[in-house]
């Protein structure tokens, strides 16, 4: 499940993203993965992951700029993006 989801992330280029699976049969199926500014109010989260949510927003958002490169182009396009850009097949 893990890899599933990490390889939506990647595929999307989304560096902070909520993706939900289902299971049929023993097969996820991926049913809610385009999310990037997905819900992390206390009160649906629960203080405990609240606070990770904050505490790694926050020092990857310092990561980020700290690696900002002036006259760059500093977003992470993910392979759906770069793909479709360049007329390419949208998968492997």
């Amino acid at each position: 499940m893990e890899d599933i989801v990490l390889r939506i992330c990647h595929y999307l280029g989304y560096d902070f993203n909520t993706v939900e699976l289902a299971l049929r049969d023993g097969v996820p199926y991926a049913i809610d993965f385009c999310n990037p500014a997905p819900d992390a109010e206390v009160s649906s989260v629960g203080q405990e992951n609240f606070d990770w949510v904050v505490e790694t927003a926050a020092t990857y958002a310092i990561e980020k700029a700290m690696e900002h490169k002036d006259n760059a182009d500093n977003l992470t396009w993910g392979d759906y993006i770069k793909n479709s850009a360049a007329k390419k097949k949208l998968y492997k």
